[in-house]
């Protein structure tokens, strides 16, 4: 019994191993195939023969010509492709004006005598072409650069990232074809940049990207490719619930929601062929009318890889440790501690800024740092790093205010860097437009800044390098702590940082001078603590009280996030900042200024405009005092005009006639839409998007009580993700969607 039992064990065991080893290679195998064997659900991805050209057109684009070569076509009727030729530009543009020249005689009617060119270009047409059709032809020749080779360069490197992608939608309920969306973002390239400023692997913009990721200065999850997935289906699923088709949610992730749900109000029609084809909005251009298009075409290549490519090999998913740090931690201290070069963490932890690896910062605490399995198989990671250099707090920042006549060259010529190292330091998106009183760092190794030194300077200073404590310096130098600590006038041993001027004892009065500041500030030295003793922890990030009442006095602070209350009547009026710094008196382009702002509001799908009637629709947090602020009139105007009497509430949803005697339309939307981006940017500066939970309404509920005490949210985003809601109409067992907010580190 005895020797069966045991046998019976082993066959089991046998059975256990061989099932786990089959679900191996099962995972391993699924790596390696397309997001989805079967074909795309109709219902779901619908194919309208309208889209079949393009659809086709960028198969060949993706599959035929590499970026060394490509199609002069035309731009309306991708079906038209006049030839493909290597990437000459001399050859490109002659070409060009040859097919243009061509397009030109036959659009005169004339189809007899024709020369080779002429006879194969209008084969390319339908036999009943008309004249005007090719007069519009010239004006629309087009060049499209090949993508096969970078296409099979994304099939490669999405073997790191298919499994990752696969989880996440899984675990949102998404359809699996959204995996390939990378193909037309950045080709699976997580350090990708365009020149529209969108980033990483998924391509988000920054005012998107805020909604669901930390983004600034020390931290731009957008570099991410595993936290942006989780962004991009958070966004995707956001469209989706937003606009009613993923046809417009994949065009929204180009095009933004707002301008989406702008293309359905002025066409009338949630069918993404007529949009394309009907659709005239200023922005929405060859690249917007062509995602879905795209993203169709990348799920045809996709399924079809071993036919177009043939055996691609897939890049292996890296196997991660993930520990969240206890403390603020310098990269190149963390990387030794744990036996990993300082270039493979920089290269897992892409979310990381350069302040960080050049030492300006260090790694925030809380963040969760990735370190490859094989190289930190156990142990304790955070244990690894010696407590002396685990820090409290953060380096501080070093910044410039932004005064009447700067602009980026002057300010980067007075602090000895350069426009584009500010420009990327600060995110700026234009280089040309910065605001007085606008805050802007500077790099920490700035003229301004002293340099770090490793030895006394000849006035007696010492500048604090990464690394240093209080107890190295004091024994380097042969002093003692508490001196050292009473000539500095320094209370808490912790609060030192890199840069900071240390007067050595016995060599003069203390001294601290502020990088930036024009003038040292030279405090009397404060008493210590009666209970202080001797400690040996690392540099702080913060400098000492004497210098937080300097910068106090130097800086303007931004403000922190708030969010007005919702329709009701506000007494101070709205200001609207200078729009420059360059010019004493600026000309504002209301146009262009516009445009950023409806940029900024990408994701937002309310409706911002003036009707032809001259009335608009009422938006969470706007009250009768923005509105007759924004017209220059009183709100008082503003209620007789709309026969309101004092009492009578404004209504989110309602439309409101306006006068627009004292402000011209453009600018009253530009003036609205300022005070809404504005409201935006500071909510998402603090708070990011975790989640969506569906509530159910129960009697007596009151909508704005549950978003601000259930979900800490305000009713601004609750109708984003709610636009059809009616406020005048809630029922009881209504589904309302409510965004799921965390506060930002």
């Amino acid at each position: 019994m005895i020797h069966t039992g045991l046998q019976s064990q082993h066959t089991e065991q046998s059975r256990c191993n061989w099932r786990l080893a089959f679900s191996v290679l099962l995972l391993q195998f699924s790596l390696f195939l397309p997001f989805k064997s079967l074909a795309q659900d109709p219902a779901l991805f619908p194919r309208p023969a309208e889209l079949e050209p393009a659809i086709s057109f960028w198969v060949r684009v993706y599959t035929e010509v590499d970026t060394q070569s490509g199609f002069l076509h035309d731009s309306q009727h991708l079906d038209v492709i006049y030839t493909d030729l290597r990437l000459n530009r001399r050859q490109i543009e002659a070409r060009r004006s040859q097919i243009q020249e061509d397009l030109r005689v036959l659009a005169s009617g004339k189809r007899d005598q024709l020369t080779d060119t002429q006879r194969e270009i209008l084969s390319l047409w339908p036999s009943d072409v008309g004249n005007q059709t090719l007069r519009t032809a010239a004006s629309n020749v087009r060049w499209q650069l090949g993508q096969s080779d970078r296409f099979l360069g994304g099939l490669q490197r999405s073997g790191a990232y298919r499994q990752h992608i696969r989880n996440v939608i899984q675990e949102k309920g998404l359809p699996a074809e959204l995996g390939v969306l990378p193909h037309v973002e950045s080709s699976f390239n997580p350090g990708a940049f365009s020149s529209a400023s969108a980033a990483g692997m998924w391509q988000f913009g920054r005012a998107t990207g805020q909604r669901f990721m930390r983004i600034d200065h020390i931290v731009d999850e957008r570099m991410d490719p595993y936290t942006a997935t989780n962004a991009a289906m958070s966004l995707l699923e956001y469209n989706y619930s937003v606009l009613g088709t993923w046809p417009l949610a994949l065009t929204a992730y180009n095009h933004g929601a707002g301008g989406i749900a702008r293309a359905v109000r002025e066409t009338g029609t949630t069918d993404i062929e007529k949009i394309v084809a009907n659709y005239k909005g200023r922005s929405f251009g060859f690249a917007s009318r062509n995602f879905y298009a795209q993203f169709l075409a990348v799920n045809d290549v996709e399924r079809g890889a071993e036919e177009y490519f043939g055996d691609v090999r897939f890049n292996s998913a890296p196997s991660f440790r993930e520990v969240q740090t206890d403390a603020f931690i310098d990269a190149e201290v963390f990387a030794s501690s744990v036996g990993i070069s300082l270039e493979q963490l920089r290269a897992d932890n892409r979310a990381l800024r350069p302040v960080v690896w050049e030492g300006n910062k260090r790694i925030p605490q809380g963040f969760r740092v990735k370190v490859r399995a094989e190289v930190v198989p156990t142990g304790d990671i955070l244990a690894m790093v010696p407590a002396d250099f685990k820090f409290p707090v953060q380096t501080p920042d070093i910044a410039y205010v932004v005064e009447r006549g700067d602009s980026l060259s002057v300010i980067a010529r007075r602090f000895n860097t350069s426009v584009t190292r500010l420009a990327a330091l600060n995110q700026l998106q234009s280089r040309n437009r910065i605001q007085i009183g606008q805050r802007l760092l500077l790099p920490q190794d700035s003229s301004q800044q002293t340099s770090i030194a490793a030895a006394v300077s000849k006035d007696g200073s010492y500048t604090v390098r990464r690394g240093d404590t209080v107890s190295l310096i004091a024994a380097r130098y042969g002093v003692t702590e508490r001196a050292l600590l009473g000539v500095n006038g320094i209370q808490d041993p912790h609060r030192i940082y890199p840069g900071q001027q240390l007067t050595m004892p016995g060599q003069g009065d203390a001294g601290i001078q502020l990088a930036g500041a024009d003038a040292t500030i030279t405090p009397v030295p404060a008493q210590l603590a009666e209970e202080a003793s001797p400690r040996t922890e690392p540099v702080s990030e913060t400098p000492t009280s004497v210098a937080e009442e300097v910068e106090q006095l130097t800086l303007v602070r931004l403000p922190p996030a708030a969010v007005l209350p919702d329709n009701q009547e506000l007494d101070a009026p709205v200001t609207v900042e200078e729009s420059t710094a360059e010019a004493l008196d600026p000309v504002i382009d209301v146009s262009a200024s516009n445009e950023q702002l409806v940029e900024n509001l990408s994701a937002d799908p309310s409706d911002y405009t003036v009707a032809s009637n001259n009335t608009v629709e009422v938006q969470a947090s706007e009250t009768l005092g923005h509105l007759a602020e924004w017209l220059g009139i009183r709100a008082w105007d503003v209620r007789r005009l709309n026969n309101m009497a004092f009492g009578d509430p404004v209504i989110v949803g309602k439309r409101l006639s306006l006068d627009f005697s004292r402000v011209n339309i453009a600018e009253f939307e530009l003036k609205r839409r300022e005070f809404h981006s504005t409201l935006q940017q500071e909510f998402f500066s603090n708070y990011r998007i975790q989640g969506v939970e569906q509530y159910e309404i129960k009697r007596n509920d009151n909508i704005s009580a549950i978003a601000r005490n259930r979900y800490s949210t305000p009713i601004w985003l609750v109708r984003q993700y709610n636009p059809g809601l009616d406020f005048n109409r809630i029922q009881i067992g209504q589904q309302i969607a409510f965004p799921l907010v965390e506060q930002s580190e």
